[in-house]
């Protein structure tokens, strides 16, 4: 028996949130004459619980990507005749520059990220056994200022605000006002401030509330990828607003000099977004996969440690803060950068072998989530593999020994994809999987979390839509890559000779297809979660553990009560569930 409970009280107290109070005799009949919850929006807005930060996390997160879909369809209707008459009436290039950058912003910070934090902030106290997450108050003032800052930057762009304009005017950008930008570089800036916060409860919670015999080996797969990402994210985040804040001292100038100039605030910042740094936000896709797959295989994952070296391998080469190349303009020839890109593609193989593996030796039941954690491990093998295509000109040219003339051929053709639209096509890939990821997340974990279960069908039919947009939209870029589509489309004189080949033309409409299958992907999730949750229309049959998972947060009752555990667990396995049976029927 590999699995058991202390004896011991591990009920807290909820409406003490700054620590966890064991259960004793003296506080007994207290804690059973109090209010424990309280609902409505007292409940709503005061609350510190980690499992409704999750659902409010996993609520707005998709909201956001419907949005930042629908941006970058805008973006893809303008890009289909951009070099002719404007299709969408912006009214000035820095328009349709704000709507091209707030679709990354968005798509990131409005998407990604709060769907990673809401699965992780709900997920990661259960699968390792705590009460709460650590520093509740904490993870509560995260959530409301990231709330607060993402609203007041997506108002603040819309009002003529963003971070930048797309090239040097001898006047104040033109339909661009100075007191909405200043506020759409401090609420991003606020954004990023709470993502940290976030992160650094989620680490201390891993850190320090494993139970007896929980291990860093022993951790969950995705609470391992959990505590990967965010410390890549506490690394990194960091200089990303010490940009910010540089940008801003100097825009508040009364003459910015170099830092603050709207035409150069977006370069500082947009190493975000590029190859290696855009990898952190998809390290999850593997603790997802790696949560889902033997489940569904009915196996236990073999070679468990390699697939933890795999995860840490991702978060070591996905280290970006270096790669700035408006600080360092060589940088995307230099041989860290460039073995940073061909290596990446290698840990995302290894952990897809290891899936692979345990698929084969299993029995795999087919399911909604199944097919969406397939197809976000496909979409991020696709992402590491154009990353190291896009560095491949720069690795030829450093072997250059062979001086032949096929060669430099060679090198100068692939030199070229730099700086093309190969780049959206690796970010669209990274962040694109991350979603789909977090989705199948979602169908896997309702029951636990909503206390239903979402409809299967309607899963499958949202992955293969969201497979077939990222496959039209990142397919399009590669091969406009090669057509020598630069990756500046928000500037209208940029690729004036690309865009009148048909060739390219058609592309951008194809990329249009798949712009509207992905807000019909997420659009199909969103209408099942309302039915299916809100409407009470999903089954509530077998919730507790209706997949037989294998760790923690399937030892407990759907949703959990208040403690999470009745009492703290003691584990020596990394699948302490399958161990004793839970997962061999």
């Amino acid at each position: 028996m590999l699995i058991k409970l202390d004896v011991g009280g591990y009920l807290t107290k909820n409406n003490d949130v700054t620590e966890n109070q064991p259960l004793t005799e003296e506080n007994t009949e207290d804690i059973e004459t109090r209010t424990l919850e309280l609902g409505g929006l007292a409940g709503t807005f005061g609350t510190a619980d980690h499992k409704n930060l999750g659902r409010l996390y996993i609520l707005f997160g998709l909201t956001g990507g419907f949005l930042s879909l629908v941006l970058h369809f805008l973006v893809r209707l303008e890009r289909v005749n951009i070099a002719g008459t404007t299709i969408l009436d912006f009214g000035s290039n820095n328009q349709y520059f704000q709507t091209w950058s707030l679709s990354r912003t968005s798509l990131l910070f409005f998407c990604v990220i709060p769907l990673i934090l809401g699965l992780a902030t709900y997920l990661v106290p259960l699968q390792i056994g705590a009460p709460s997450i650590a520093f509740p108050r904490a993870a509560a003032a995260a959530f409301w200022a990231w709330l607060v800052g993402i609203l007041i930057h997506v108002v603040t762009v819309f009002s003529d605000g963003g971070l930048g304009v797309p090239e040097p005017l001898t006047e104040f950008a033109q339909g661009m006002d100075p007191e909405a930008t200043e506020l759409s570089i401090l609420s991003i800036a606020m954004v990023a401030i709470a993502v940290l916060l976030s992160s650094i409860t989620l680490i201390a919670t891993i850190v320090t509330q494993r139970p007896q015999g929980m291990t860093l080996f022993e951790l969950p797969l995705f609470s391992w990828s959990i505590l990967v990402a965010t410390g890549v994210w506490v690394l990194t985040m960091p200089v990303w607003l010490g940009n910010l804040m540089v940008s801003w001292v100097d825009f508040r100038g009364s003459d910015a000099l170099r830092y603050g100039n709207v035409e150069n605030i977006w370069d500082q910042l947009s190493w975000l977004w590029s190859q290696p740094m855009i990898f952190a936000f998809a390290i999850p896709v593997l603790g997802i996969a790696g949560e889902i797959i033997p489940v569904a295989a009915r196996q236990a994952q073999r070679q468990y440690v390699v697939q933890q070296i795999g995860i840490g391998a991702l978060g070591v080469l996905s280290f970006g803060a270096f790669a700035q190349p408006f600080f360092n303009a060589e940088v995307s020839d230099q041989a860290v950068f460039v073995g940073m890109g061909l290596l990446v593609i290698l840990p995302v193989l290894i952990f897809l072998g290891g899936l692979g593996d345990t698929l084969v030796k299993g029995k795999p039941k087919f399911s909604a989530h199944l097919v969406l954690a397939l197809i976000s491990m496909i979409g991020l093998l696709i992402g590491t593999t154009l990353s190291a295509l896009h560095v491949s000109g720069p690795a030829i040219g450093a072997i250059q020994e062979i001086d032949s003339d096929w060669l430099s051929g060679l090198i100068d053709w692939l030199k070229d994809l730099q700086g093309t639209v190969v780049a959206t096509a690796v970010m669209e890939h990274a962040l694109i999987a991350s979603l789909i990821a977090s989705i199948a997340g979602l169908y896997f974990w309702s029951p636990k979390i909503f206390g239903k279960r979402m409809n299967s069908n309607v899963g499958v039919l949202a992955g293969l839509s969201l497979l077939g947009g990222l496959f039209l939209s990142g397919g399009s870029n590669l091969i406009n890559g090669f057509l020598d589509e630069g990756d500046a489309v928000y500037l209208s004189t940029a690729n004036v000779d690309v865009w009148s080949q048909d060739a390219v033309e058609f592309l951008n409409v194809i990329g249009l297809i798949g712009s509207i299958l992905l807000i019909g992907g997420i659009s199909l999730v969103l209408l099942d979660l309302t039915v299916s949750v809100f409407l009470g229309k999903g089954s509530n049959d077998d919730v507790d553990n209706p997949w037989n998972g294998h760790t923690l947060e399937w030892a407990t009752q759907s949703p959990p009560p208040t403690g999470n555990f009745a009492e703290p667990p003691v584990i020596t396995s990394e699948r302490p569930l399958l161990e004793v049976g839970g997962g061999n029927e």
